[in-house]
């Protein structure tokens, strides 16, 4: 492992078991700016709730609400910033997230530039000025370092420089985003899970988190799939969020009552 993070009490510990390679976390995605559903999925028992800023609704006067909702399920709260920008990061790790997840790194250099917005001089560059965070962990520097650096690869650019961006210190995982790689790859977005070129890929990365010893992650869509991920050696899996929970059930339900009408 890059490091040995871990969470905040009341997160679910599957999140540091995946963290430290012992166990697999389950969770799924927040794209509401709405507390009550956030603080319901969290409930369920899922290991960690990713709270979406770069493509879902809520804004930064959200964030933090957000974070104690899922605190108060229970559940891992993890935060993908919009983009590899110290002050995005700074601001969701004051917020109190276990974890920063940084889209769209390519390489190395990128890599290291998110570690550094996550941690203190002399390691780092983030700024020293917490306000949530520090009500969890303590004001000690150390304690509120104790979070953890993931970056997503989602391009072929990213694939090919997988090893370099793994080896890089102090990142403790690699997400992989399959549909924007799919894009990258010039298959689409709705490329079937397996596709040659597309799985090629996922388990190049896969590949690279293994001998690197960190933590290798992935979205997926059907539970069927996620256990399949499982198996491959995924450790920080997610299903879905919590809009398409929403939408699928209701979906669901209104086809089960015209069909018994």
């Amino acid at each position: 492992m890059a490091s040995t993070s871990t969470t905040s009490p009341t997160s679910a510990s599957g999140w540091a078991q995946a963290l430290a390679g012992q166990g697999t976390a389950f969770g799924t995605f927040a794209l509401l700016p709405c507390t009550a559903a956030a603080e319901a999925v969290a409930a369920t028992g899922f290991d960690f709730v990713l709270v979406d800023q770069q493509h879902g609704l809520a804004g930064s006067d959200a964030l933090v609400p957000l974070l104690q909702a899922l605190h108060a399920g229970g559940t891992a709260p993890v935060v993908r910033v919009p983009a590899n920008d110290p002050a995005w990061i700074g601001k969701a790790l004051d917020s109190g997230a276990d974890a920063v997840v940084v889209p769209m790194v390519e390489s190395a250099q990128e890599a290291e530039r998110a570690v550094r917005a996550c941690r203190y001089p002399p390691h780092g560059t983030r700024s020293y000025g917490p306000t949530r965070a520090a009500l969890l962990r303590g004001w000690g520097i150390r304690r509120l370092e104790d979070t953890a650096c993931l970056v997503m690869i989602e391009t072929a650019a990213g694939v090919a420089q997988a090893d370099a961006i793994a080896a890089t210190k102090g990142v403790d995982g690699i997400l992989i985003g399959p549909t924007d790689l799919a894009i990258s790859l010039g298959l689409g977005p709705g490329v079937s899970p397996g596709h040659p070129a597309h799985e090629q890929a996922v388990q190049h990365v896969l590949a690279a988190c293994q001998r690197a010893g960190i933590t290798a992650g992935i979205q997926t869509s059907t539970a069927a799939d996620a256990a399949h991920r499982a198996e491959q050696g995924f450790r920080i899996i997610s299903a879905r969020s919590e809009l398409a929970l929403l939408r699928f059930a209701a979906r669901d339900l209104l086809h089960g009552m015209r069909s018994g009408a």
